[in-house]
């Protein structure tokens, strides 16, 4: 994803992302409050070197080094136990304690840890006002303990700034992750881009949504409402010259007529050009609503599966080169298999009398028939704008190509259209 559309999908989804936030936040302010905090005391002693040493300033400085290494020295700790009330071995207090020298300067620091801080300071005063006892030179320095330990006021572990500091960069990862798989999975689609990035298949018409999925618009050529139609036949032809298909099954992604209504102005469009057409209401059975007109007194899309001849069940349509198919009264009748066995071989008959074949399917939401119908053939989805997730209409398209049809294209239909045809 680009940075902008990671930016949209934090917005949309800026509660999750503060739910994130304020869940991350007070876990590590918990986890803080939980741990085992440790204090640390600093106490500051000079070595000053005696008028009197006949030592170079670089032996001195040595000195210093190794001075402040005899700060852990198990025989100095072993020392320094006996004068504070701790219970902590000498092996304990050899890790709690550390010195160094300051390079540049005659001052060594000596650093005390512990759980309490008040046991800290004592620590290090006590470790400063030792060492000098341990000084490995001939008197070659004067000790003054220059800063006395105090109790520090705060612990030093854990780190407050580095908890602060990565528990912000895990809640800002946990928040982008949490709202992009959120995005994804639950945002709509309202424009081509997202459409095309979500089916992988191109945009070919953005039409507004009619007023009365009845009617015809195609009928009268010339019309604006015709002419969206005429560049859809367009568009679709352009996106099949390689591979002229001659069955086109419309399909929408949700229940409605919506479908029915460009499957049926797309057929008229074509025939309008000299192109013969079928317009085959493939939606049989009384769940899948009603077809786009009346249907003639004549046998339809069932009774042709179940072995009447195309002949007899075709009507003429409402302009020339124009047939129509209707559902036909499938009762209580099982047809599902008869679509999987018999439907590919009678659209094939179609096929070799008709140019192209348009298929009013169900909805891909309500049933798979969309998807038998459209093998060996292309599929047109119709999407309604704002109301499908990307998420599903990626899953919608991949279950079409996997039974080898070809997704031509999809048609958006909603408010944001530049026309609302009617």
């Amino acid at each position: 994803m680009e940075l902008h559309q990671i930016g949209g999908a934090l917005w949309r989804q800026r509660l999750l992302v503060l739910l994130v936030l304020a869940v991350t936040a007070a876990a590590v302010a918990v986890g803080v409050a939980l741990a085992p905090k440790t204090y640390r005391s600093t106490a500051v002693l000079a070595a000053a070197a005696d008028p009197a040493t006949l030592e170079s300033p670089d032996d001195l400085d040595a000195l210093r080094g190794t001075i402040a290494e005899l700060a852990s020295s198990r025989e100095l700790l072993t020392e320094v136990q006996g004068t504070l009330d701790v219970e902590r071995e000498v092996s304990d207090l050899r890790s709690a304690v550390d010195a160094e020298w300051v390079g540049g300067t005659i001052l060594i620091q000596v650093v005390a840890e512990d759980s309490d801080p008040q046991v800290a300071a004592d620590l290090a005063n006590r470790v400063a006002v030792t060492l000098p006892y341990y000084d490995p030179s001939t008197d070659a320095f004067r000790f003054t303990q220059t800063n006395e330990a105090q109790p520090p006021r705060t612990y030093s572990s854990p780190n407050l700034l580095l908890a602060i500091g990565g528990g912000a960069a895990l809640a800002i990862v946990l928040a982008v992750v949490a709202a992009v798989a959120r995005d994804r999975r639950t945002s709509t689609v309202d424009d081509g881009t997202a459409l095309e990035e979500a089916t992988g298949a191109p945009l070919l018409a953005h039409v507004g949504v009619p007023r009365d999925p009845t009617t015809l618009p195609a009928l009268y050529p010339g019309t604006a409402a015709a002419d969206v139609f005429r560049q859809l036949r367009i568009a679709l032809e352009a996106e099949a010259a390689g591979a002229p298909v001659s069955r086109v099954v419309v399909a929408g992604v949700t229940p409605g007529e919506v479908n029915v209504w460009v499957g049926a102005n797309l057929a008229i469009s074509l025939a309008n050009v000299g192109r013969t057409v079928l317009l085959v209401d493939g939606r049989i059975g009384p769940r899948h609503g009603r077809p786009i007109a009346a249907e003639p007194d004549t046998p339809g899309l069932f009774d042709v599966l179940a072995g009447t001849g195309l002949s007899r069940a075709v009507s003429p349509g409402p302009v020339e080169l124009l047939s129509v198919l209707p559902a036909g009264d499938a009762g209580s009748e099982p047809y599902e298999s008869m679509l999987e066995t018999v439907f590919a071989d009678r659209m094939a008959e179609a096929e070799a009398t008709y140019d192209v074949v348009v298929v009013l399917a169900p909805a891909l939401e309500s049933c798979d028939d969309a998807r038998v119908m459209a093998a060996r053939g292309a599929l047109l989805m119709v999407v309604p704008e704002g109301q499908v997730s990307a998420a599903a209409l990626r899953a919608h398209a991949d279950r079409v190509r996997s039974v080898g049809a070809g997704l031509l294209g999809s048609v958006l239909v909603g408010r944001r259209a530049e026309r609302v045809l009617t």
